[in-house]
């Protein structure tokens, strides 16, 4: 259907795009240029610089003073491309070249615009650049993913799998650095986990992100955890009325229509994003068990096929007010609904210790379900005099319902495959409820006035409960009635709530060094209240005093380098806590437990960055003494079955190293390469007991970028994974992505396309083993795909001048009595 949408989307471009150019060539097309200038020396802000805006292909030219903050807001500037001069008395004339105003950059935002002293230094000239696609800088990774075609028509989940250190694991798991790290938006976390947080990432198209950061070490509010820290930054919209339409479609299957609409005036911003997508999954595994007992051996062997279609329409609204410059208020409400389709068929086959089948058996699982999340989060910010000094409170409330119904049908097979004539028929119908809320507030308080040392005090609240209802039912063939069964049916409530407080002084040092010393103080509380089912019920409580330490030198402004200590909690979640069965493989059963106690963390890092205009690397070496380590393990029990379940099975010791670098070959082509390895190591009692083998994880991306003009953009990506498991590991293949896209029509039509694994299929081999059993296992997936996206976007520029004409007569007087 979506097929269609295209002819109908590119007609109605044809169509506005000459009405819009007839009634543009009288309508002047103009942009704002905004910024800071502050003292490079001490941060201080240089009130009255002169700020003189001159065009570089036109007439234009303008000159303004700086406010008592130091700040500049030129409007009204046509189209083009400018230089700005920035000069103030004792200091270095500064020069910003090739400044260009146009339809994709009206409102150009140059920060901070630092000024040397006039006796250290001589004038300088910057030439102004659009974002490259990776920037390194502030200890962070900055993923500009405005400026990547690879992510035209893809959504916010596939998108994270293309970052730098970024990788995932056999199940689809988000990694950074080979641990879950923890998502914010816009600063504020998230608060979802597993499969609200997925249905989240997939449904949010990418098109709404302006850029991702990168804290591998994160701030002292985010210390605690282990994963570091992912931070997704939407897009704010521009001065005036801005509208984007996108459509694309894939050969895998996958569908996507989107519209954003902004509005942004000199307080508000209002943003929206309406959109639906639709994705189809296909793929096939195989799996080999030996089970291995005191006087015998046989094999257990099954193969399977899987068909998933999904459905997820979204709904994005923000708003954000500045009530004056250094205080703002923001809303949001992020809605979107899953609807799923899926099948597996699987065949099993039991073999004897001469691998002859003696009996085989069919099954077919069918899912279908509904799966929403309403989410409302809203936050307020106020800045001191002193840029340092803030006070951030953030906090929201969501609702989740998901609703999965499942049709499990066997058939018994004999060795030949034939019927026997029996057969088995199941039900499982799940309901999961899930409430979250969450209240955070943080201070800095600057103790000098350059701001180099300050204290940061914070505190949080954090509320999740889960009610979840599982049904299941066998066919009772007679007399065609579904019979309840109670044994695998449950009625459960889960709650976890946590507090935290927490403060870190960060101390500006001579020579460039900086400490920031902190603790943050947690308290957790879960409990497991069972209405139904066959676990009595449980709770846990405890407190955790979770210290952190960073010394940074700065050697010069490319080089700096810092150590790290941080404590840190990985607290077990509702995926690993929850015990209803899943009986989607009786051969293979999965479960959670509700007794898991959670793991530390005492992580010890270096890391050390370069930063240069073509050239930048970052890298870390860290050791990791992990206490209580809990993870999912496999065990072989009676009638040849193995179950899944977590377990804390033994303290481990981590060795880790990883690296970024980027690279400019030529000015408009660009290299990254990122990778790294962690080693794990187990007691040696584990590995007695149960077979445990150390081992190591490895993951690697070569990425590369072109930009042959400022119309067009190509885009790659390789990437390669390994993972290590307490019993075993896994490896996939090669994963290929390369695209690019063009602009049309003064940059408002964009087209792109991209191949994903044009080569191939995603594919994992593992082998896992126990103290009694051996399984080889393989999965591929249909992960080819070629995507075509269309993008238009249509802007009405409404920019009002904050100064009336007599206002704007005494600037002008001003700076030319000077």
């Amino acid at each position: 259907m979506l097929r269609s949408f295209f002819f109908i989307f590119i007609f109605c471009i044809y169509t506005s795009l000459s009405a819009q150019e007839n009634g543009n060539r009288s309508k002047a097309q103009v942009g704002s240029i905004t910024g800071n200038v502050l003292d490079n020396a001490s941060g201080k802000p240089l009130p009255l610089a002169d700020i003189i805006l001159t065009g570089q292909d036109n007439p234009h030219k303008v000159s303004i003073l700086s406010d008592k903050n130091g700040g500049f807001d030129l409007e009204k500037i046509p189209f083009g491309y400018y230089r700005l001069t920035v000069n103030v008395v004792g200091f270095a004339k500064m020069n910003i070249d090739s400044i260009h105003v146009y339809v994709e950059r009206v409102d150009i935002n140059l920060g901070d615009i630092k000024l040397n002293s006039a006796t250290a230094s001589l004038n300088e000239v910057v030439v102004y650049a659009e974002k490259p696609l990776i920037e390194n800088r502030d200890g962070k990774l900055i993923y500009n993913v405005a400026e990547s075609p690879l992510n035209n028509g893809s959504n916010a989940a596939d998108m994270l799998k293309n970052l730098p250190l970024m990788n995932t694991d056999p199940d689809g798991t988000l990694l950074l650095r080979g641990k879950e790290p923890m998502i914010l938006m816009d600063e504020k976390p998230v608060n979802l986990s597993g499969q609200q947080l997925s249905d989240l990432l997939e449904s949010l198209p990418a098109n709404v992100v302006e850029k991702v950061e990168i804290m591998v070490n994160p701030p002292p509010e985010y210390a605690t955890y282990p994963g570091g820290v992912i931070n997704i930054i939407t897009k704010k919209g521009r001065v005036g009325l801005y509208e984007r339409l996108s459509i694309s479609d894939g050969t895998k299957g996958e569908e996507a229509i989107s519209n954003n609409l902004n509005y942004r005036s000199s307080k508000l911003n209002i943003s929206t994003n309406i959109g639906v997508g639709r994705g189809e999954v296909k793929g096939n595994s195989w799996s080999h068990r030996e089970n291995i007992y005191p006087d015998s051996v046989n094999y257990f062997y099954s193969q399977s096929s899987f068909f998933n279609k999904s459905i997820h329409p979204n709904a994005r609204f923000q708003t954000d007010y500045d009530f004056t410059k250094k205080s703002n208020f923001s809303f949001v409400y992020q809605g979107n609904v899953n609807y799923f389709d899926n099948s597996t068929n699987k065949l099993y086959s039991n073999l004897d210790s001469l691998t002859n089948i003696y009996k085989a058996s069919s099954r077919n699982n069918e899912y279908d379900g509904t799966g929403y999340s309403q989410g409302f989060s809203a936050s307020y910010q106020w800045k001191g005099k002193n840029p340092v000094e803030k006070l951030q409170v953030y906090s929201g409330l969501s609702f989740s319902k998901n609703d999965n119904d499942a049709d499990f049908y066997q058939q018994f097979l004999q060795a030949d495959f034939l019927p026997t004539g029996l057969d088995s028929t199941q039900l499982q119908l799940t309901d999961n409820y899930i409430t979250s809320f969450y209240l955070n507030t943080n201070y800095n308080k600057p103790l000098n006035d350059t701001g180099t040392t300050f204290l940061s005090v914070g505190s949080s609240y954090s509320s999740n409960t889960y009610h979840n209802i599982l049904n299941t039912s066998f066919l009772r063939k007679p007399d065609q009635i579904f019979i309840g069964n109670d044994l695998l049916s449950n009625n459960f409530y889960f709650h976890q709530s946590i507090f935290t407080a927490r403060a870190a002084l960060i101390l500006g040092l001579p020579n460039r060094w900086r400490l920031i010393t902190g603790a943050q103080a947690e308290q957790t509380i879960t409990d497991f209240q069972f209405i139904k089912g066959n676990a009595p019920a449980a709770g846990n409580h405890y407190w955790r005093i979770l210290p952190n330490l960073t010394l940074r030198k700065e050697f010069n402004d490319a080089l700096n380098m810092a150590l790290v200590f941080r404590e840190t909690i990985r607290r077990p979640g509702i995926t690993e806590l929850n015990p209803s069965v899943d009986y989607s493989d009786p051969y293979n059963i999965r479960f959670g437990n509700p007794y898991i106690q959670p793991s530390l963390t005492d992580n010890f890092d270096l890391n050390v960055s370069y930063v240069k205009k073509d050239f930048s690397i970052n890298g870390s070496m860290g050791y990791n003494r992990v206490k209580n380590v809990f993870n999912s393990i496999r065990t072989l029990i009676d009638s040849g079955k193995t179950q899944i379940t977590y377990q804390n099975i033994s303290d481990q010791e981590e060795y880790q190293a990883s690296m970024w670098m980027g690279i400019t070959l030529a000015k408009k082509f660009r290299v990254s390469i990122s990778g790294g390895y962690y080693f794990n190591k187990y007691s040696t009692r584990e590995k007695q007991l149960y077979n445990y083998i150390d081992g190591g994880s490895f993951y690697t991306a070569f990425n590369y970028s072109y930009a042959p003009d400022n119309f067009t953009v190509i885009e790659a990506s390789n990437r390669y994974n390994r993972f290590a498991s307490p019993q075993g590991y896994s490896r996939g293949n090669i994963n290929m992505s390369i695209s690019a896209q063009r602009k049309f029509f003064n940059k408002r039509l964009i087209i792109g396309i991209a191949a994903i694994d044009p080569l191939g299929l995603q594919k994992y081999h593992s082998y896992s083993a126990g103290t009694n059993f051996m399984v080889e296992s393989y999965s591929e997936s249909n992960t080819r795909n070629f995507r075509l996206s269309i993008a238009y976007q249509l802007s009405r520029v409404v920019i009002k001048s904050k100064l009336d004409d007599k206002q704007k007569k005494d600037a002008l007087d001003k700076l030319n009595s000077k």
